[in-house]
């Protein structure tokens, strides 16, 4: 293999640290402190089986992704984010490698196969699975999704069903590999269709399993409403593929921009999509459904809407942005597509960028009460100076916990500086102390800033 060929199959992974290697950097912040005390009551006593396989209080059931992930890594490198970082990037970088090779595959054009995977790791919305360790579970879904897809188009029926498998513990959006391998497979390979149609009785054994041990909520924000709502949750995620976040905020950029590119790209590769159908040319309608399928396990969620679902879809959205800019022979889509970089580029850096520092801040925070914890052993913390971004960035997320009770209370003085926000959950007045505790069994302790 020359050079070329390896700075061809390696460009997307180094674009993805150019973009994003601030998030190589970022320390635990809010629900990486949930997932930090696995480890913590493994060591109180708490089993590992039950540990690793119990669900979560969302109806969720990761054992790979969340808990193996959380379990591993801080028991062999203690409270340090960089290994965990190193892990998420290693396997997005397998992710744009495998997405480069289906492109390839499908398309046959060595240049929608490497613009495929640029597009998708630059676009804003990949922020929080390059800087969040809690989000890995979108990282590892897509990586084991995409290759079991790969797998199938390779006729690689072993690998394909191991990936397809492991993919249930790692992410339950899993369940829709079978939709997107019988897509492939009437469009473009209908001698293998009869192969595939065996994953649909694995995926609804998988389907009826996870409801029995996790299951969903009937009310709340996680609750999943399978009704018309779902048809005007469709647009406005595929609206937000394109869009930028928080463009002007971050860059400068104005917001036009964004909004802008949030209807022109879809609707272009709308009309793309028709044309290449009605000509018979299957690859962009099968991009398209594939993006439809991706997103199919969240569409429910109505009261959930975040644009960190796209992680796994984008995958398919810009496998069909880069199909269309190459098929119509560049000049049509080139405008786009350098609007769609013109954005997504600085946006995607200045968040993760952002992200970072307010890990620092959580980093200070949290290894300064952690050291007068180790000084006072047995006694309660009541911090002083809290500010708000202290508070939900650390505070909130309990990282003071010992044997199911936190040890860190705040002063009253610091009430007034916490903004509430209701719809997280979150009771402030959980984390200011009682009057029933003894002024000998408290330490004060100011903040670090």
């Amino acid at each position: 293999m020359d050079l070329r060929t390896i700075f061809y199959w390696l460009l997307p992974a180094l674009v993805m640290l150019a973009v994003h290697w601030h998030g190589l950097c970022t320390w635990f912040q809010q629900d990486d402190f949930a997932w930090l005390g696995l480890l913590r009551e493994v060591r109180e006593g708490v089993s590992l089986t039950e540990t690793l396989f119990h669900p979560s209080q969302h109806g969720t059931w990761r054992p790979l992704s969340e808990r193996a992930y959380f379990l591993l890594l801080p028991a062999l490198f203690g409270a340090e984010a960089w290994p965990m970082r190193v892990a998420a990037f290693a396997t997005q970088a397998g992710s744009l490698a495998l997405a480069q090779a289906i492109m390839l595959h499908v398309t046959g054009s060595r240049l929608a196969a490497v613009l495929a995977p640029v597009l998708w790791i630059v676009n804003s919305k990949m922020t929080i699975a390059m800087i969040s360790n809690g989000a890995y579970v979108h990282v590892l879904g897509g990586f084991l999704l995409l290759l079991a897809t790969w797998c199938l188009l390779t006729e690689r029926w072993r690998g394909m069903w191991a990936a397809f498998l492991a993919g249930f513990l790692a992410s339950e959006s899993n369940v829709v590999f079978p939709a997107v391998a019988t897509a492939y497979c009437v469009l473009l390979a209908r001698g293998h269709l009869r192969r595939v149609l065996w994953l649909w009785p694995a995926a609804v054994a998988y389907f009826g399993l996870h409801m029995w041990l996790a299951p969903k909520m009937a009310a709340g924000s996680y609750a999943m409403h399978f009704d018309l709502t779902m048809a005007s949750t469709l647009p406005r995620y595929v609206r937000w593929a394109f869009e930028a976040n928080n463009l002007q905020p971050l860059t400068g950029l104005p917001e036009g921009l964004s909004l802008t590119s949030g209807v022109l790209i879809p609707g272009a590769l709308l009309v793309f999509v028709v044309h290449q159908s009605w000509t018979r040319r299957p690859a962009a309608l099968l991009f398209a459904l594939w993006f439809t399928i991706l997103l199919g396990p969240v569409l429910p969620l109505r009261d959930h809407i975040t644009d960190y679902y796209l992680t796994i879809p984008l995958a398919a959205a810009s496998m069909l942005f880069a199909y269309a800019a190459v098929a119509t022979r560049k000049a049509v889509l080139l405008p786009l597509v350098v609007l769609y970089l013109v954005i997504q580029v600085p946006a995607a850096y200045k968040a993760t960028a952002w992200w970072q520092q307010r890990g620092e801040v959580s980093e200070r925070l949290v290894r300064s009460v952690w050291a007068v914890r180790a000084a006072n052993p047995g006694k309660l913390i009541l911090l002083e100076g809290v500010s708000d971004e202290q508070f939900w960035v650390a505070v909130a997320h309990y990282p003071f916990v010992e044997r199911g009770k936190t040890y860190v209370f705040l002063t009253e003085d610091t009430r007034a500086r916490i903004q509430p926000h209701p719809e997280s959950g979150v009771r402030l007045e959980e984390f200011f102390l009682g009057s029933e505790y003894k002024a000998a069994d408290v330490v004060r302790f100011r903040a670090a800033r």
